[in-house]
C-alpha cells in the first residue's frame, strides 16, 4: 500500500532550508521580516495530529514516501527552537537513524525516492542542530547522485518507462531534484565543498533551461505561459516542473546573488498563474493528479502541490521582500486548512496481514492494530469536495508533515518559533 499509492508527493522535489543557514550569507536575505503568522491554530492542531501517525523504526507508515524529509526536518527545526518534548526528541532521533540507513544503501536498489528524501532530511538536521558528524555520509550520497546525473547528461530522461517519478512528474522536475539537493547542501551544510555544489546547481539549471523552457498552454483552458515543460517537446502546462524550477531559481539567487535568478523566479511564478483556481482562499490546479485519481476535471488540487507552491511563495518573499508573495502564501494556507477532514487507519492501510486481522483492526507495518479514526489534512480536493476513501488515496501523513514544515518556515520568516 505505502509503495503502491504514492501519487500524493513529489518524491523528488527538495524544498528549502530554514531561514538561517550554516553558510556565511549576507544579511540582506531574507530581505525583510514577514508580518506575524496567523496560522498558529493550524500548526497546533496538526502537531497534535502528528502524534497519532503510525510510526515504527523511525519511519512514518502513512507517509507515501516524503516523511524521511519533512518529518525529520520539522522535528529537527522544532528541537532547535526548544519546542519538542521527550517523545518528540525520541522520534527525531529514530527518524535520523532510519534516514542514515537509507543513505547507506545502493542508490539504484530499492526506493530511490526514499533515499533522496532521507538525504534532504539529514541536511536539514545538520542545518538545525549543527551536528556535522553525518556530513561524510551525506557527501557520499550526493556524490553518487551527482555522478549518476552527469552520466545521463545532466537531464534525467533515461528509464522513463520504468520510473514512477519520471512518469508522474516528468524529467524536468526529477532533474530539478538533483539541483535542489546540491543547493540544500551548499545552503545548509556549506564548508569546503559548498562552491562545488553551487557550480553544479548552476550547470543543472542551464541544462534544464536548454531542454525544457518554452511556450506552454494549460490544457483545460488554453491559457498560455512561458515556462518549463514536463519533458522536451511537450507543450502542456504542469505544476510540478515549474514549482521545482521556482525553488531552484530562488535558491540560486540566495547562493549567488545573481539578479537574473531572482527575475527568473518571478517569471516562473507568473507562468503558474493559468493554473490558479481561486483567490480567497488561494488554490491551484494539480494537472498531474487527474490521471492518478482517475478524474476528468480541472478543479483538482492535491495537498502536496499546494504545500510546494506555498513554500515557493515564501522563498519569493524571502528574496524580494514583496508583500504580495507572503499574502498569497497566507491565502494558500487558508485553503490548506480547509482540507481538514476525517480518516481511518483502515482507509489507508489496505494490505492484508497473516493471519487475517479481526473486525475493527487494520494491518499496519505487517501487524494487526486497532482501526483508529481521527482527523487531518486530506490528500486532495476535487470540484470543491474533500477526498473520499473511494478516491483511492485519502490521507498522507507525510503531506501533513509537509504542511507543518511550510507553516514553520512562514513563522520563521516572521521571527517566530519554528
Amino acid at each position: 500500500m505505502k509503495r503502491a499509492r504514492r501519487a500524493a508527493v513529489l518524491a523528488f522535489v527538495a524544498l528549502a532550508g530554514a531561514a538561517a543557514a550554516c553558510t556565511d550569507e549576507p544579511d540582506d536575505v531574507p530581505v525583510r521580516r514577514a508580518p506575524p503568522s496567523r496560522h498558529g491554530a493550524l500548526v497546533d492542531a496538526l502537531a497534535d495530529d502528528a502524534r497519532a501517525f503510525a510510526f515504527a523504526d523511525g519511519d512514518w507508515q502513512e507517509d507515501l514516501g516524503d516523511a524521511p524529509f519533512y518529518g525529520l526536518a520539522w522535528l529537527s527545526r522544532r528541537a532547535a527552537a526548544g519546542e519538542l518534548d521527550a517523545d518528540g526528541i525520541a522520534r527525531r532521533d529514530a527518524a535520523l537513524a532510519h534516514a542514515k540507513t537509507l543513505l547507506e544503501g545502493n542508490l539504484l536498489e530499492g526506493d530511490v525516492q526514499d533515499r533522496v528524501m532521507a538525504a534532504l532530511g539529514v541536511i536539514e538536521y545538520v542545518g538545525a542542530s549543527g551536528d556535522r558528524s553525518v556530513v561524510p555520509l551525506v557527501d557520499d550520497f550526493v556524490d553518487r547522485l551527482d555522478s549518476l546525473t552527469r552520466t545521463l547528461g545532466d537531464y534525467i530522461e533515461a528509464g522513463a518507462d520504468r520510473s514512477w517519478a519520471l512518469r508522474t512528474y516528468g524529467p524536468t522536475a526529477v532533474t530539478a531534484l538533483v539541483a535542489l539537493v546540491e543547493a540544500q547542501y551548499a545552503l545548509l551544510i556549506g564548508g569546503a565543498r559548498a562552491q562545488e555544489r553551487i557550480e553544479r546547481v548552476v550547470a543543472l539549471d542551464a541544462k534544464i533551461r536548454e531542454r525544457a523552457l518554452g511556450d506552454l498552454a494549460d490544457v483545460a483552458t488554453g491559457r498560455q505561459a512561458r515556462g518549463y515543460a514536463f519533458a522536451p517537446g511537450q507543450a502542456g502546462l504542469y505544476d510540478y516542473p515549474n514549482l521545482a524550477m521556482l525553488l531552484v531559481k530562488a535558491r540560486l539567487f540566495r547562493l549567488t546573488k545573481r539578479e537574473e535568478f531572482r527575475l527568473e523566479a518571478r517569471a516562473v511564478y507568473v507562468a503558474l498563474q493559468p493554473l490558479k483556481l481561486s483567490d480567497a482562499p488561494a488554490r491551484y490546479s494539480s494537472p498531474y493528479a487527474k490521471a492518478s485519481l482517475g478524474v476528468d476535471t480541472r478543479d483538482v488540487s492535491t495537498l502536496s502541490s499546494q504545500n510546494y507552491l506555498t513554500l515557493g511563495l515564501l522563498l519569493l518573499f524571502e528574496i524580494t521582500g514583496d508583500q504580495r508573495f507572503v499574502d498569497e502564501a497566507d491565502r494558500m494556507l487558508d485553503g490548506i486548512a480547509a482540507m481538514r477532514g476525517p480518516w481511518c487507519t483502515s482507509n489507508v492501510h489496505a494490505a492484508a496481514c497473516t493471519p487475517t486481522c479481526s473486525a475493527g483492526e487494520a494491518c499496519v507495518a505487517g501487524a494487526c492494530a486497532a482501526d483508529r479514526c481521527t482527523t487531518g489534512l486530506l490528500h486532495h480536493v476535487i470540484d470543491g469536495r474533500l477526498a473520499l476513501p473511494d478516491d483511492g488515496t485519502l490521507f498522507c501523513s507525510g503531506c501533513n508533515l509537509q504542511t507543518l514544515y511550510v507553516a514553520g518556515y512562514r513563522r520563521a520568516l516572521a521571527g517566530e518559533p519554528y
